[in-house]
Parts: structure tokens; C-alpha cells; sequence
């Protein structure tokens, strides 16, 4: 498993009560890309072998159009 945003499997919730290393629907091992936007910890969650993607803000499921609408509304805002 990847960790880009510096937290490890045991400081992140799992997925809906399965392992959070293992994909929901080939049970293979998963990659974790986790941005921090605008206060809130978005993950992205992708297995390579059967080639599902999920995402979860702030440790609940999202489905895609919600995860890109965390971008457009925060896209090209400067802090």
C-alpha cells in the first residue's frame, strides 16, 4: 500500500468493515492517495488488478461526482 499523505493503515478508517488494504471487489492488495482540501482529508482508493476506484471524504464514502466537486469548488483558490 502507497501512503502519500504521511498516514499510515493504522491512523486511517477502513471502508465500509472490510480491510482497508484490500479491495472491495477482488480482495487484492489496494494504493491509498489521500489531499487534504480545504480542511477536509479526501482519499482516493484504486485497485491495479481489477481496476475499481473509490473515494471517501473525511472517512465516509463519496461517490465521484461528489470527490470532483470537492476540486471545482476549491479549484484555483489560494490560501
Amino acid at each position: 500500500m502507497t501512503h502519500v499523505n504521511g498516514k499510515g493503515p493504522a491512523e486511517r478508517k477502513g471502508m465500509a468493515g472490510i480491510n482497508p488494504h484490500h479491495c472491495r471487489n477482488c480482495a487484492n492488495e489496494i494504493v491509498s492517495i489521500g489531499l487534504l482540501v480545504d480542511g477536509s482529508d479526501l482519499q482516493m482508493f484504486s485497485c491495479a488488478t481489477c481496476d475499481t476506484r473509490s473515494w471517501q471524504r473525511a472517512g465516509s464514502d463519496i461517490d465521484l461526482a461528489a470527490a470532483l466537486s470537492e476540486f471545482e469548488t476549491h479549484a484555483g483558490r489560494r490560501r
